[in-house]
């Protein structure tokens, strides 16, 4: 019995987090919008990535556009 971690089958569909159209769980790039499916920041000074929830760069301050910055 496994404990901790739980993998998702790549053969699920998502919905997009930014266009809210169906990708599967490994898609890199949807296909309606040309986005990564889940909503991260990418600092665009030190290219760390952060939640969607996270107002600024953890690694350097820089403060996140509004509704921008996404990968």
């Amino acid at each position: 019995m496994e404990h901790g971690i739980t993998r998702s089958n790549s053969n699920e569909a998502v919905a997009c987090g930014h266009c809210g159209a169906l990708v599967f769980n490994d898609t890199k790039r949807c296909p309606q919008c040309k986005k990564f499916p889940a909503k991260l920041h990418i600092c665009k000074k030190c290219k760390s990535i952060s939640a969607d929830s996270d107002d600024r760069c953890w690694k350097c301050g820089r403060v996140f556009v509004p509704g921008g910055d996404y990968l």
